[in-house]
């Protein structure tokens, strides 16, 4: 089977969510079918030392091919009001190229592709070039549901109204677009019922987010009082889980706690973080870092007080598959098939949050079951191999629905 994989990102390097789901499910489809790469190259999701031509050249080691468009140089902010006036949303307006549009024309015409992925919404406005392919479009998260719940967040007037009318517009997208192409996916079973919610008709597909175990491999038990939390910081849920952190746990977990630490690992923490950790000590920011596994071996639990965003934490996962003890927010767990106090301690209020460090800090032997339990269940449901197949069967899927004319097209 030869397939294209269009995408919002060059899925290199493998170190935030969506490029860590797509470089390992890349890696995974190449074992087994001819795989292409159309992407849009975002330098915000690398390193200035790194280049689109080295994301490629990284790819290329398992693709067939990669190439890749620039994204639009217009600011946000000029996308933004720009979509005031449109009855799009606006990733369709940050991803409109004619140059994405160019490249895609000249690659249908020179390789018959038996299925042709959409990795985000946004590019379902390339939809009309495809004639004889088979399609997927895959959904990180349910963006509607996202940015509604963004909008009851917000206390800004202003800001309130714009996130409200950009839900209605991607909920609209979505029911428009998720029909017309052969299978959708979903990351988990929660974000499925949401989309057949807002799109009855369409074929949608769970291919869950998941973990490289030959990467993050279980470490022995450190003891201590570290905790841990990783995240790119300019990402509004994680800024959000670390302000509701320092502002209403840490203090109570301070007062309680002796000696305890916490690492906040992620890119462009701001202003009022490091000002904090300038003032306390125990507070710990290196910021980006290319490798995560020595603060996952070092840390005694990792905490999770994420309240908003979409789709699944893949931290936690990662986190479990090192044998870290996970303690974080029923919504952070949202979509992954986790037990309380089995695999995770759920906690979703400070006073709830306190008392699980307490426990699993106090306890080795809680800390080992826990352990055990988490990576257990992530080689079993978690591992890229198993979640890789499942992505072969919704090609497949994809490939017979089109071959059957079960499709639309308009």
């Amino acid at each position: 089977m030869k397939v294209l994989w269009l995408g919002h990102n060059l899925a290199y390097p493998p170190k935030t969510g969506p490029l860590q789901r797509n470089y390992n499910l890349l890696r995974e489809l190449a074992k087994r079918y001819e795989v292409h790469v159309l992407a849009f190259d975002q330098p915000a999701t690398r390193t200035n030392d790194i280049a689109p031509q080295d994301c490629a050249q990284a790819l290329s080691s398992f693709c067939t091919s990669v190439d890749w468009v620039s994204l639009s140089k217009n600011s946000r902010y000029w996308l933004a009001l720009k979509g005031l006036v449109s009855k799009d949303p606006f990733e369709f307006h940050w991803l409109k190229s004619l140059g994405m549009e160019g490249k895609l024309r000249s690659c249908l015409a020179r390789i018959p592709f038996d299925v042709i992925h959409f990795d985000t919404l946004g590019l379902a406005q390339y939809r009309h070039l495809v004639r004889n392919s088979g399609t997927v479009l895959n959904h990180h998260d349910v963006q509607s549901s996202l940015i509604a719940r963004r909008a009851t967040l917000e206390s800004n007037f202003v800001f309130k109204q714009y996130w409200k009318r950009e839900a209605r517009k991607l909920r609209e997208s979505e029911e428009k677009w998720c029909p017309r192409f052969n299978t959708n996916l979903a990351v988990s079973r929660e974000d499925q019922a949401q989309l057949l919610d807002i799109a009855p008709s369409a074929s949608i597909r769970v291919v869950p987010n998941g973990v490289d175990t030959s990467y993050f491999r279980p470490r022995p038990d450190p003891g201590g009082r570290t905790l841990l939390f990783c995240g790119s910081l300019d990402m509004y849920p994680n800024g959000d889980a670390m302000h509701y952190f320092f502002k209403a746990i840490w203090p109570k977990l301070i007062s309680r706690l002796h000696n305890v630490e916490m690492h906040v690992v992620g890119r462009k923490p701001p202003n009022w973080l490091r000002n904090l950790s300038a003032k306390d000590r125990r507070i710990h920011l290196p910021g980006f870092v290319d490798d995560v596994r020595p603060y996952f071996q070092k840390a005694t639990a990792f905490v999770c007080p994420i309240r908003d965003g979409g789709g699944t934490r893949l931290k936690i996962l990662d986190s479990l598959a090192m044998g870290v003890p996970v303690i974080g927010t029923t919504f952070a767990s949202s979509g992954l098939y986790l037990d309380h106090e089995k695999h995770i301690l759920l906690a979703d209020t400070p006073e709830d949050f306190v008392r699980s460090v307490e426990q699993v800090l106090s306890s080795k032997a809680f800390r080992e079951s826990l352990s055990d339990a988490g990576v257990e269940i992530v080689n079993r449901v978690y591992s890229w191999n198993v979640i890789g197949q499942s992505l072969i069967e919704a090609y497949d899927a994809a490939k017979f629905a089109y071959d059957k004319g079960i499709y639309n097209n308009k």
